[in-house]
């Protein structure tokens, strides 16, 4: 009788765990990456060639920079 009162806690157990771990998974929130959850549009710094999103990158002439700082660097070795 005990190893079957023992298997039948060992279930409940097993089956709170999972109903448990259900809930927490449904509470959590995804993280999209940003508030709005619609993708950006990323371009690539001609200087690094890291990719920035478009809002944040520095333009010039068709160019994305990452910086000003990049951007200034590639004008000066590239605008000769």
């Amino acid at each position: 009788m005990g190893l079957i009162r023992l298997i039948i806690i060992a279930a409940l157990i097993y089956l709170a765990w999972r109903v448990i771990k259900r809930l927490l998974a449904q509470a959590r929130p995804t993280d999209s990456g940003n508030a709005s959850g619609n993708p950006q549009i990323m371009v690539k710094c001609a200087q690094c060639g890291v990719h920035v999103p478009t809002p944040e990158a520095f333009s010039h002439n068709g160019l994305h920079f990452c910086s000003q700082e990049h951007q200034r660097q590639y004008l000066e070795h590239h605008d000769r």
